[in-house]
């Protein structure tokens, strides 16, 4: 009941058919503790409360005032993140550093109506691995202090920068890819093609850069919902971005550029339907929503890699790999881009799903005759 209320709530607009569901799920719901903290984990206590508030649905007096606190701590982090992100890229422009801004620091922008409807938990900027670089030395130097935080060579991110502001600590990723390098392998984008469609905007009057609308959505996808296996599962405001995207620019994006260069993230739009119903605008570009309700709707991957085995908390290893060989179709079609066929999802329990779990299984192998060779040369 908590994931189906945040369902409805993924999104910026909503209408009286959500309104009706939201408030029929209110009436009979008892679990509103839970209900709180699983909307700050999942990034979505200003929306649920926008979504509460207009609806007129009936909750506790306690429950709101703990979602309008919410509301106001993030209105005020994301405040001193913006504030953070002028300061940077005024300092790139000085040294002639071009870059784009990512996710939510852009999306809080050019897309939510107010800033603090979407909470961040960093700025995410991409550039050139030369200027990546060059940025990360500049910004040490004008207070940034680098996070201890320990990554793979060649990840697709510089170590985090750390800066306190306003009595909290805002951090900043340098990438120089969109992607990490482990399986599932990404269609790489380069720089300087997407700097060419890039979209601008005004952060405190210094001009900014983001993804194309296509892009950003093939982006939040794959970072939202087609990441590495040992990642954490999708968060609701990963829903809301992609949903509120597609409701606000459904008559500009190009969707034949969707079909064509993202087949998995246009087939996924379809299973977005049973977690937060399209509009009609929205549902005559995508008829596959009429196609049957999958299996587990909403329900991530839960098994190994994401699990380990020796670190599973009140879980047998039955159950674990139960969660690994045998997930739900709704995440199999979203995960796999299959279309959702009975053939194609028996070829993907059969073949697909077991070789990326191999994939893994290598990974895991290589890294431990690694270990095994440094400790003997120790």
């Amino acid at each position: 009941m908590i994931a189906s209320i945040l369902n409805l709530c993924a999104r910026i607009e909503t209408d009286p058919s959500h309104h009706r569901l939201l408030i029929a799920s209110c009436n009979t719901f008892q679990e509103w503790d839970d209900l709180l903290f699983q909307a700050e984990l999942q990034g979505m206590g200003p929306l649920l409360y926008r979504h509460l508030i207009s609806s007129g649905a009936k909750v506790p007096d306690s429950f709101l005032r703990g979602l309008r606190f919410l509301c106001l701590r993030h209105r005020r982090a994301n405040e001193l993140l913006m504030s953070t992100l002028r300061d940077v890229l005024s300092l790139f422009a000085v040294e002639g550093i071009q870059s784009l801004v990512l996710k939510g620091a852009a999306l809080c922008q050019t897309l939510y109506p107010e800033s603090g409807l979407r909470p961040m938990r960093d700025i995410d900027l991409l550039l050139t691995k030369e200027d990546a670089q060059k940025a990360h030395a500049l910004l040490q130097k004008n207070g940034f202090l680098l996070s201890s935080e320990v990554l793979p060579n060649h990840y697709y991110h510089l170590p985090p920068l750390l800066l306190s502001s306003g009595g909290m600590q805002v951090c900043v990723e340098l990438h120089h890819g969109l992607f990490p390098k482990d399986p599932p392998y990404y269609r790489e984008m380069g720089f300087t093609d997407l700097f060419e469609g890039a979209v601008s905007f005004v952060v405190d009057g210094v001009t900014a850069y983001t993804l194309a609308d296509e892009d950003m959505l093939y982006h939040l996808f794959q970072h939202g919902f087609h990441a590495p296996l040992t990642y954490e599962p999708y968060k609701s405001i990963s829903v809301a971005d992609i949903v509120s995207l597609v409701e606000a620019r459904g008559d500009t994006l190009d969707w034949e550029k969707i079909r064509a260069e993202y087949p998995g993230l246009y087939r996924a739009l379809a299973l977005f339907h049973h977690l937060t119903p399209w509009s009609e605008e929205v549902l005559k570009r995508i008829p596959e929503c009429g196609q049957s309700t999958p299996s587990r709707v909403g329900e991530p991957f839960v098994g190994w890699p994401r699990v380990k085995i020796l670190q599973r908390k009140n879980q047998s290893v039955m159950s674990v790999f139960q969660a690994t060989l045998f997930p739900g179709n709704w995440w199999l079609i979203l995960y796999y881009g299959i279309s959702g066929s009975l053939v194609s999802i028996l070829w993907c329990r059969i073949f697909r799903h077991p070789i990326h779990l191999l994939r893994w299984v290598k990974i895991y192998g290589m890294k431990s005759l690694k270990k095994e060779e440094q400790g003997r040369k120790e």
